[in-house]
C-alpha cells in the first residue's frame, strides 16, 4: 500500500508540473503567434467554432430596445450583414463576437476612436491587450449571467474536496487505512464530480468562463491607456484568485489528462463554481459591467484591424440636414469596386439594365449607413449623413416553409415599410420592386405604392426597377437616376458609374444575339420589342 500512496503523491506532483510546463509553453506560442496577427491582417483563429452562437446577445436583449431602430432580420439578410461580419470579426472572444453581431444590428456601437488609435500605432499596447483577451479565448460562448439561475448546493458535496486531503495527513500516522481511505474517497469524488457536471455542465462553463473575463477586466483596467471601469473588484476575489487554478474551463480542451484527473478527484469543478456563484448573483450589474467592458474592447481591436485590410474609409459626418451626400463610396464587401459620388436630397428611382450595378449601388449606401451609425467607418472618401432607421426589400425568395410564393414574400416585405413607427429619418431600400407578379400590375402597384411613401414624413426612399415606365409616373416625387452599358458587337461592357436622369438603353435581347442564341430567336424578340 506504501508504494501506492506514494504514487498518488507524485501523480499529484506530476499533475501540477504538467499544467505549469503546458501554460507556460502556451503562453510563448500565444505571444508569438499574436505579435503576426497585425501585419498579416489574420484573425487568432481561421476556423468557426461548432458551438458558436453569434446571436445569442441580440436574441437574448433585443426586447429592451425599440425594434424599429434594430436592423430587421430582412435588412440583415438583404445587405448579407452575416458576411460584413466575418470580414470584420478580429474578436478574440467568444462575448466579443456576440456583441460584434450585436452592434451590426445597432444595439451597440464601437466610437472609441482614441482607443482604435491606439491599437493602431501602439504595437506594445496591442499585443498586451491581445494577450489577455485571447486567454480569454472563444471556448465557451456562455450564457450571461443575468440569464442563469442559482443552482443550489449541497454542503456534503462541498466537503468532499477536502476527503482526500485529509486521508492523506491520515495516512502519516496509520498508512495502511490512510491510504486507502484516500483512494476510495479520490474515485468517489471522480465518479459523483461526472455525474453531478451533467445536471450544470452549461453554468459551470458560464461561471469559470465569467470568472476569467472578471479576472482579466481587472488586469486590463490597470493598464495605461485603456478605459475605465466602475467595478470594485473586490467583491470577486475568489473569483479571481480560484479561477485559474482550473486551468481552461473546457475540460475536453485540457492539455494533459493530469488536470482533468486532478480537478476530478478533489471535486474542484462543483467546489469552486458554488464558492463564487453567489457572488456573482449579488454584485450581477457589475458582473456584466465586466463583460461590457471586455466585448467593448475586444470589439475596438475587430474594428481597428478591419481598417487595416481597406483600401479606403473615412470618419462619416452627422447632418442635421436630410440630404445624403457621399463621394467615391463603395461596397463595403467587394475589394474592387467601382465608386460613386451622389448628392441625395429626395426620393430616387434608379433604372437601368441587368448587371449594371443598381442592386451593387443601393447596397453600398444602405450598408455604410449601417456603418456610419455601428462602427463609424465608411468605405468612401467623403460621406454625410443624417442619422436614422435603415429597412431593405431587396433579395425575396419563395419561402417553403410557410408557403409563401414570391410575390407573397415580396408583399410582406414591402407591406412592413408602412409599418414603422418612429420620428426618425427611415431610409428605405427597394430593388427591382414587385417584380413577381405581371407587367401590367406590377408597374401599377409599384407607382402605387412608391407615390404613397413618397410624401411620408421622414422617408427616403431609393428605389431600382426595370420598368422604365415608373420614371413618368413618379416624376413628381422622385429623381431620376440611372446605370447603363455599352454594346458591341462582340459584347456588351458596363462602367457601373450613376449618372442622372432615366435609362435609355436595354440590353436583354442583345444578351440573346452574344451569346450566340439561334439567329432566329434574336430576330423574333427584336422585332416584338420594336
Amino acid at each position: 500500500m506504501l508504494p501506492l500512496f506514494w504514487f498518488f503523491i507524485a501523480f499529484i506532483i506530476a499533475a501540477f508540473l504538467v499544467s505549469m510546463m503546458t501554460n507556460i509553453v502556451t503562453n510563448k506560442k500565444l505571444k508569438h503567434d499574436i505579435q503576426l496577427l497585425w501585419s498579416k491582417q489574420k484573425p487568432l483563429e481561421n476556423f468557426v467554432r461548432p458551438n458558436h452562437i453569434y446571436s445569442y446577445q441580440f436574441d437574448t436583449y433585443q426586447f429592451q430596445y425599440d425594434k424599429n431602430a434594430l436592423v430587421d432580420d430582412k435588412t440583415y439578410s438583404d445587405l448579407n450583414i452575416n458576411a460584413m461580419f466575418e470580414k470584420m470579426n478580429f474578436n478574440f472572444t467568444a462575448i466579443g463576437e456576440m456583441r460584434l453581431y450585436a452592434t451590426l444590428r445597432k444595439m451597440f456601437t464601437i466610437s472609441n476612436q482614441s482607443l482604435i488609435h491606439k491599437f493602431k500605432h501602439d504595437e506594445s499596447f496591442r499585443i498586451q491587450l491581445s494577450i489577455h483577451l485571447a486567454e480569454i479565448g472563444k471556448a465557451i460562448y456562455p450564457t450571461f449571467r443575468d440569464q442563469l439561475y442559482t443552482v443550489k448546493r449541497n454542503n456534503c458535496f462541498m466537503l468532499c474536496t477536502y476527503f482526500p486531503l485529509i486521508f492523506i495527513i491520515f495516512s502519516f500516522f496509520n498508512p495502511g487505512l490512510g491510504i486507502l481511505l484516500t483512494i476510495l474517497s479520490a474515485i468517489f469524488n471522480m465518479v459523483l464530480s461526472g455525474v453531478l457536471k451533467k445536471t450544470f455542465n452549461q453554468d459551470l462553463n458560464s461561471i469559470f468562463y465569467t470568472s476569467m473575463v472578471i479576472k482579466k477586466a481587472y488586469a486590463l483596467q490597470k493598464i495605461d491607456g485603456v478605459p475605465t471601469i466602475d467595478v470594485d473588484f473586490n467583491h470577486f476575489k475568489t473569483a479571481r484568485k480560484l479561477s485559474g487554478l482550473l486551468g481552461k474551463v473546457n475540460t475536453s480542451e485540457d492539455a494533459m489528462v493530469f488536470a482533468f484527473l486532478f480537478k476530478t478527484m478533489f471535486m474542484l469543478d462543483y467546489h469552486i463554481f458554488h464558492l463564487i456563484q453567489n457572488s456573482f448573483k449579488k454584485y450581477e450589474s457589475e458582473v456584466m459591467s465586466c463583460y461590457d467592458y471586455i466585448t467593448n474592447i475586444d470589439n475596438h481591436y475587430a474594428v481597428a484591424l478591419w481598417r487595416e485590410t481597406l483600401t479606403q474609409y473615412t470618419f462619416p459626418e452627422e447632418n442635421e440636414a436630410s440630404t445624403l451626400e457621399f463621394e467615391e463610396i463603395t461596397h463595403p464587401l467587394l475589394d474592387y469596386a467601382v465608386p460613386n459620388d451622389l448628392e441625395i436630397n429626395s426620393h430616387i428611382l434608379l433604372t437601368g439594365s441587368n448587371a449594371s450595378g443598381k442592386s451593387t449601388f443601393t447596397k453600398s449606401i444602405a450598408l455604410n449607413l449601417i456603418l456610419a451609425q455601428t462602427v463609424y467607418t465608411v468605405t468612401a472618401k467623403h460621406f454625410k449623413f443624417k442619422p436614422g432607421l435603415v429597412y431593405t426589400s431587396m433579395v425575396n425568395q419563395d419561402d417553403i416553409l410557410s408557403g409563401d410564393s414570391y410575390f407573397m414574400t415580396e408583399i410582406k416585405s414591402i407591406k412592413r415599410l408602412f409599418d414603422i413607427q418612429t420620428n426618425n429619418t427611415v431610409y428605405c431600400f427597394i430593388d427591382e420592386i414587385f417584380k413577381g407578379t405581371n407587367t401590367t400590375e406590377r408597374i401599377a402597384a409599384s407607382e402605387s405604392v412608391l407615390n404613397y411613401l413618397g410624401p411620408c414624413k421622414h422617408y427616403r426612399v431609393i428605389a431600382a426597377t426595370h420598368d422604365i415606365e415608373l420614371t413618368s409616373l413618379l416624376k413628381h416625387n422622385y429623381i431620376n437616376y440611372h446605370f447603363n452599358e455599352i454594346i458591341s458587337d462582340n459584347g456588351i461592357t458596363f462602367d457601373y458609374k450613376v449618372k442622372s436622369g432615366k435609362a435609355d438603353t436595354r440590353n436583354a435581347i442583345e444578351l440573346l444575339r452574344i451569346m450566340d442564341f439561334p439567329e432566329q430567336v434574336y430576330s423574333r424578340a427584336q422585332a416584338s420589342s420594336s
